[in-house]
């Protein structure tokens, strides 16, 4: 998979923090300032996952119930292409999910040969049930950082997320 990208990373001389905490946002991005976001962002990713509501969904099914949340009902093979993983593998993560009683399968309205998957009430709580406890530890791990670095995090999460919407 190949994401486009419309300006190029400039990877040079390190950003050098003042003692603010703050950056030049003239100075060149560094690769050991990238290889670090992406030791944090992993490890972040990581502790968060493990902050679940009940049983655990592996990263897959986390994939597929936040998908079919976002995108709502999609069939089998729509899903597949969007989690780029196989419909073989995609039927399987439905199955282990529609046991739990997270998702259904309905007819499709427009072709009877296709079936449409889409969260039950049971799969949005548990979905939103482990938004409230990831949040809820996100928060408190934020909390014990002081003030300046609290701020950098507020406004960096917009730039990630423009970033996380590029991939």
């Amino acid at each position: 998979m190949s994401a486009s990208i419309t300006r190029p990373v400039v990877v040079g001389a390190a950003v050098t923090p003042s003692e603010s905490g703050t950056s030049d946002p003239t100075a060149e991005v560094s690769g050991e300032d990238i290889s670090a976001l992406r030791g944090a962002v992993l490890i972040l990713a990581r502790r968060l996952r493990h902050q679940q509501a009940g049983d655990e969904l592996s990263p897959s099914e986390s994939a597929v119930m936040g998908r079919v949340g976002r995108a709502g009902p999609m069939t089998p093979g729509q899903l597949a292409r969007s989690e780029h993983v196989q419909p073989p593998s995609i039927t399987r993560i439905i199955e282990r999910l529609e046991a739990r009683g997270f998702l259904r399968r309905d007819p499709h309205p427009a072709d009877r040969r296709q079936v449409l998957v889409s969260r039950t009430a049971e799969g949005d709580h548990f979905v939103e049930l482990s938004r409230k406890v990831r949040t809820a530890w996100l928060t408190q791990q934020v909390g014990r950082l002081d003030l300046a670095d609290q701020h950098l995090i507020a406004q960096a999460a917009g730039a990630l997320s423009r970033l996380a919407d590029l991939a």
